[in-house]
């Protein structure tokens, strides 16, 4: 029965121990009514807040999600910075489907990849062309020859009448009264004696000095700019041809007396040094550089100085040096090809026109070749394989006839030269087209200004279609999510659960489900996850594995127990051929026991 005073005894005592009863979770005797009333306001209360709570709780998830996914989409972009720069410059499927005009971008790559390959094929041709067939052109190289003289009879008489007269000239002015002794006692205009020994013994002696110069003459259909260029370059001798390297040996042979003069004397002989660095392929400042690059400076001549006071006949002979080698025929082989001197490359060609010409190639095996009379006459056979010709026709060459040219050294006149120049000609290399070709390669050279341009945009355009798929990838995301927005999150939480088992390791392998295929955490705790297809093929999948585990052991063991079992036996051999060699082992054969 409720009972007002006790019920008030025991609010007092509760308050004077602070309360503590109802902060414990207790309740008061009797004050259920109480309890329920006050529930049932705090529910009130709590419904009535329901709204505002709510509302604002929406607002701050909305503004969480529009943050990650603000987030998620930088992410992919800093992912994508750190994979490296783009490369592909393809636009995906998925834009093409919702943007009909980028056809005509994938039209434009098409081009473009046309073009390049044009562009590489027809670089590849011109550096084959540039490669294996130079350009070749006729130059003329000038020969000039002249000598000079020193301490020759005729030298001689002419100085000593200069001295003389020189000598009279001096005795008429210190006649005059002009003249005034010196503080030595001695005229100064009197001559002073000579001294003997300022002279070495040689400088009396007569000598002669022969000279041969060269020089490349210009072609005729340059322009008066590179003629000038030329010209300049040949007086300032900067990168012109000299003459050394045009010219591979030099031979001078003097016909003098063997008994006046030693025969090491009467004959001079030159060959050029071998070159240690490879010729440039490129001309400086417009100006031609030689043909060859040595330890030894290029030359613009020769010459030859020695003693005697007669008149000498030389015959100098020139070995020209060709780039590629040249060589003289056989004479039976020159009448048969028409050519003279040709090189290797240029013979085998020749040979092989005349074969095709002659339809010498076997019918049965265009290998080898029937040779006719004449060529029977020359390689002593009558069929040859034809990759053995080329190591005949060496036997067939011989090193080209030098240039022989004969000229008098007169000693009779200070100087002399020839009348006549010597014109030679020379099949060298245009390098005026070489540079032409070089600058049409060097626009398609890959590390030129055009082709960085041509990068920078790539890189560009990779760029702006990496953009694109990002911003595709968000719009598939958004639109999905709009679509169906369960579905969309409850596929996109399994994928981000699997990416996260994935990195974190924790993927739970299913048996016979297939190679790399798993099932996460998450996903083995719901029932539906083994109602699919795949659980018979895993059961399928596992009892196959447990029985090839179970055959395997068993296998195991039953090599062991027979590995057991050879020992055992190895072991009683053994026994047995110890107990046999201890029970005779004991007695010597041909004795008797005991005492006799």
């Amino acid at each position: 029965m409720y009972n007002p005073a006790q019920q008030q005894q025991q609010q007092a005592q509760y308050a004077q121990r602070g309360a503590a009863g109802p902060a414990q979770g207790g309740a008061y005797p009797g004050d259920h009514h109480q309890q329920a009333a006050a529930a049932a306001a705090a529910y009130h209360q709590q419904t009535q807040a329901m709204p505002a709570s709510q509302a604002a709780a929406q607002a701050a998830a909305q503004a969480q999600r529009k943050r990650h996914t603000t987030d998620s989409m930088l992410a992919d972009s800093i992912r994508g910075m750190k994979k490296g720069k783009p490369t592909s410059r393809a636009i995906p499927p998925s834009i093409q489907k919702h943007i009909p005009e980028s056809a005509l971008y994938g039209q434009l790559q098409k081009d473009e990849r046309a073009l390049d390959w044009t562009l590489a094929r027809k670089r590849a041709e011109l550096a084959e062309g540039l490669a294996n067939r130079p350009q070749r052109i006729k130059r003329t190289l000038r020969i000039f020859l002249s000598n000079t003289c020193a301490n020759q009879p005729f030298q001689k008489e002419e100085q000593a009448a200069l001295r003389a007269q020189n000598r009279g000239d001096n005795q008429e002015r210190s006649a005059t009264p002009q003249a005034k002794p010196d503080a030595t006692g001695a005229s100064s205009n009197e001559a002073g004696p000579s001294n003997p020994s300022s002279s070495s013994a040689d400088a009396d002696v007569p000598s002669w000095t022969l000279r041969i110069e060269g020089r490349l003459l210009d072609p005729s259909f340059r322009s008066r700019a590179v003629h000038a260029k030329m010209a300049q370059a040949t007086s300032d001798r900067i990168g012109a041809q000299k003459f050394s390297n045009l010219v591979k040996s030099c031979v001078i042979e003097l016909s003098r007396d063997p008994a006046a003069y030693p025969a090491e004397e009467n004959l001079v002989e030159w060959h050029r040094p071998t070159p240690n660095v490879a010729p440039q392929a490129a001309t400086r400042d417009g100006h031609e550089i030689p043909l060859i690059t040595a330890s030894d400076p290029g030359l613009d001549g020769f010459e030859v100085k020695r003693k005697g006071s007669e008149p000498v006949k030389c015959k100098i002979a020139l070995y020209l040096s060709h780039t590629p080698e040249r060589y003289a025929l056989d004479p039976a082989l020159a009448s048969l090809l028409d050519i003279k001197e040709e090189t290797r490359a240029g013979i085998i060609s020749a040979l092989w026109a005349y074969i095709k010409d002659r339809k010498l190639l076997d019918e049965r095996d265009r290998r080898m070749v029937r040779l006719d009379p004449p060529l029977q006459h020359l390689f002593k056979t009558e069929a040859i394989a034809f990759h053995h010709l080329p190591e005949v026709v060496n036997r067939l060459l011989h090193p080209p006839n030098p240039i022989v040219i004969e000229y008098w050294i007169r000693t009779d006149v200070d100087a002399n030269k020839h009348s006549t120049a010597y014109d030679i000609e020379l099949d060298l290399e245009d390098w005026m087209s070489r540079v032409k070709q070089e600058r049409v390669l060097s626009s398609f050279d890959a590390q030129g200004d055009h082709a960085r341009e041509v990068a920078d945009l790539d890189e560009r355009i990779a760029q702006a279609v990496q953009s694109l798929a990002n911003h595709g990838s968000a719009r598939d995301f958004l639109y999905s999510f709009s679509q169906d927005p369960q579905q969309h999150l409850s596929s996109w939480l399994a994928s981000q659960s699997r990416d996260l088992d994935s990195i974190l390791g924790s993927k739970s392998s299913v048996p016979g489900a297939g190679w790399g295929a798993g099932v996460s955490n998450e996903e083995m705790r719901r029932a539906e996850t083994f109602t699919g297809a795949w659980v018979d093929e895993a059961i399928t999948g596992h009892v196959a594995l447990e029985t090839a585990r179970r055959k395997k052991e068993l296998e195991e063991r039953e090599r062991e127990q027979e590995r057991d079992r050879r020992a055992q036996r190895a072991r009683e051999q053994q026994a047995q051929r110890e107990r046999e060699q201890g029970g005779g082992g004991g007695r010597v054969p041909g004795m008797l026991a005991g005492p006799q």
